[in-house]
């Protein structure tokens, strides 16, 4: 008897799953993730061109959705393919227009295609939001520096510095703007505190002779 009513409650509750609602039972993954599932597996593989290529199978909403842009940009940016990468962060950014992330993105091929211009009005939409923004400052220097604005470079370098003071790219980034500015022995202790974080830095130590140093 006892077999009999176990073997009963184990047929009702077969029934009971079988009958549940789509809701109700676990789904599997659905058939319209799936692309971008792939695009982020082959993006960690180091295929890339075959990622962006996944990105076109997603379905047209997905797309043309901000996180379609944002990652084609992305992707094309790794890809080199530079005012494609511009396009497409263009209409993340339309779709998300008080987002920073896209605009944190769109500099990236903006400063491989050196469109300064471009770069630092982003970088300070960026600022202008995020006044503490590492990258947008980061960035705006970095414009700067490369429009010969080294001193306004070097003030924005320096914020950063006293903040990350062991990141070499914003000591580098000060001790070269500090030269380039005319003032080579502040320059000389920036490329002397480098060399101590980073003692293989060649740049630095060609910095440290530029400015005078040993």
């Amino acid at each position: 008897m006892k077999r009999r009513q176990t073997l009963l409650l184990s047929v009702m509750l077969c029934a009971l799953w079988t009958g549940r609602g789509a809701a109700d039972a676990p789904t599997a993954p659905a058939v319209a993730d799936q692309p971008l599932v792939l695009s982020y597996d082959l993006e960690a593989a180091g295929k890339l061109k075959e990622a962006l290529a996944a990105m076109d199978q997603t379905p047209p909403a997905r797309k043309d959705s901000y996180l379609g842009w944002a990652r084609r940009g992305w992707l094309q940016y790794r890809l080199a393919l530079h005012a494609e990468s511009v396009e497409s962060y263009r209409k993340a950014m339309a779709l998300a227009p008080q987002a920073i992330e896209p605009r944190l993105g769109i500099m990236l091929p903006q400063l491989a295609l050196h469109r300064w211009t471009d770069a630092e009005m982003i970088a300070k939409e960026v600022l202008k939001v995020d006044p503490a923004s590492y990258l947008g400052t980061l960035r705006l220097a970095f414009v700067y520096y490369n429009q010969h604005r080294y001193a306004e470079s070097a003030v924005l370098y320096k914020r950063l510095r006293d903040l990350y003071p062991s990141d070499t790219d914003v000591r580098s980034g000060l001790a070269w703007g500090l030269l380039k500015s005319g003032k080579a022995q502040e320059a000389a202790r920036e490329f002397q505190e480098l060399l101590l974080i980073s003692p293989r830095l060649a740049s630095a130590r060609e910095g440290l002779q530029l400015a005078g140093g040993h």
